[in-house]
Formats: C-alpha cells, structure tokens, sequence
C-alpha cells in the first residue's frame, strides 16, 4: 500500500516537469537569418526620419536589434544547444543559469538579464563627461570634481557588476562587452596608472569574440 503511494507521488512529481509540446512557442530562427541591425526595416520605429537609410530603401533601427542579438533575452541560444524541450525542462525546474544569491536572487533569468542590460547602458546623467567615447583623452584626475570621480567610481562598479552577472548567467557575449567597459572605465577612472589593467581587459574582451576556447576562471579574477 505504501510503495503505491510512493509510485503515485512520484508520477505526479514527475507530470508537474513534463512539458507540454504543443505549448510551446516557436522555435528561434536559424542564426543566418539573425542579421541583427544589418537587416533594415521597412517601416520607421520611432517618429520622424532620422533613421531614413541614405540611398537606399528602408530604415536603420539605431541598433537595437543588435542589442536584442547581444542580451539574448529570449535564450535563442541556449533553446539551441539544449533542444526545445530539454531547454523548457530545466527553465520549469529553474535549473538555467542564473545568479541565486544576494539582491538578484528572487529574478527570473530573464529579469536578471535586464538588469544586466540596465548596467551596460544605462543612460549617462547630466554631470558626466559627454566626450565621444570613441576619441580617449588623459583625464586630469587632480583637478576633477569630488563628485565626478565618485561618479566614476560607481560606473566602474556596475562595469564589474555586469561582468559577475554575465558570467553566472553563462552569456559570452555579455562577458565579452562587460570587458570591454571595463576597459574604458578604468581608463576614465584611474588615467595612465590604469592602462596595464584596461589593456589586459580589452585582451580577453577580444579573446571571448575570438574563434577559440578562453577560461572563465581567468576571466573571473577581473571581477
């Protein structure tokens, strides 16, 4: 009587992880037809024509569609390596990766990687320096406002945030462009005394994009 009782409770246990196929949403298109912000679109997105593609037909969408590709919000590529169904499996038992302590505990994978999202772009207040960022000037850190280089300070710590997450949520991509404001951030932070530090970021930011393997241990002892 009791070993019917147990075969009984680990049936339903198991009914309630079963997933249902015919629930399920569309599969992720194939990676040749992500094209990102390559592809343009055929009607505006936002008010107005800024957007308008020069001598051609269509409109550029500002990169947002490259950021979609970047933060994988809908885990197109995990759905991929593990199957549609074994991927919805391990997402109805919380077994993706996702950070499990501290303040982002309590967040879906997906919430988490919003946050993510919100640490790498967040937008620039008023008070910082709105230089291009492409175009590096030495900043003179004797003579900069308390409260620019407190500023600083804080944007590096998100960068170092973003890449902790990055790497628990187990998004290379992510890891890679973390890297990468690492770089700038320290070089914003700390001038030329910060550059070894900021060149070997950009070294492992490059090395992540690259075609061949890169150790996540080495790349956690920037965090």
């Amino acid at each position: 009587m009791g070993k019917k009782t147990k075969d009984a409770r680990a049936l339903a246990k198991a009914m309630t992880k079963k997933v249902e196929k015919s629930s399920l949403p569309p599969p992720p298109p194939p990676p040749s037809e992500e094209l990102g912000s390559l592809k343009p679109l055929k009607e505006q997105s936002l008010p107005g024509s800024g957007f308008k593609i020069l001598n051609n037909e269509g409109y550029d969408d500002g990169g947002v569609a490259d950021l979609t590709l970047l933060i994988d919000l809908d885990d197109s590529v995990q759905r991929r390596k593990r199957g549609e169904h074994e991927y919805f499996q391990a997402l109805k038992a919380d077994l993706l990766p996702r950070a499990v302590k501290g303040p982002m505990a309590s967040q879906t994978r997906r919430e988490q990687k919003v946050s993510l999202a919100q640490l790498l772009f967040a937008e620039e207040e008023e008070g910082k320096d709105k230089s291009p960022s492409e175009i590096y000037q030495e900043p003179n850190l004797d003579d900069q406002d308390e409260s620019v280089l407190k500023e600083r300070a804080e944007s590096l710590s998100q960068a170092r945030s973003a890449l902790r997450l990055s790497l628990l949520l187990r998004e290379a991509a992510c890891t890679s462009l973390s890297l990468s404001e690492l770089c700038k951030r320290r070089l914003a932070s700390y001038g030329k005394a910060g550059a070894e530090d900021a060149l070997r970021c950009a070294d492992k930011s490059l090395e992540i994009a690259g075609p061949g393997f890169w150790d996540s241990d080495d790349i956690a002892r920037e965090v």
